[in-house]
């Protein structure tokens, strides 16, 4: 699974009027792609969908970036793996 990819189509299913080519690692969530606290929560059930991982809103504290949530879910899928 492409973590990124993933996290790409999760945001663009929130924000249906985004640009995907505004979307890559170093975009700030709130500044650059214009996704509040809310979005951020519809983003990781979106994502928990699609890799059938838990994201609790406590692991998205701090998460600035597009990067940020990649290397989230990737952590978490190599958790899973163990």
């Amino acid at each position: 699974m492409d973590a990124f990819e993933e996290v790409k189509k999760a945001i663009c299913k929130v924000q249906p009027g985004l640009e995907e080519s505004k979307i890559v690692p170093g975009a700030l969530l709130k500044e650059d792609l214009d996704i509040d606290s809310l979005d951020m929560v519809e983003v990781a059930l979106a994502l928990e969908d699609v890799t059938g991982l838990s994201l609790p809103e406590e692991d998205l504290d701090g998460i600035t970036t597009v990067g940020n949530i990649v290397s989230l879910i990737e952590s978490k899928l190599k958790g899973k793996d163990a």
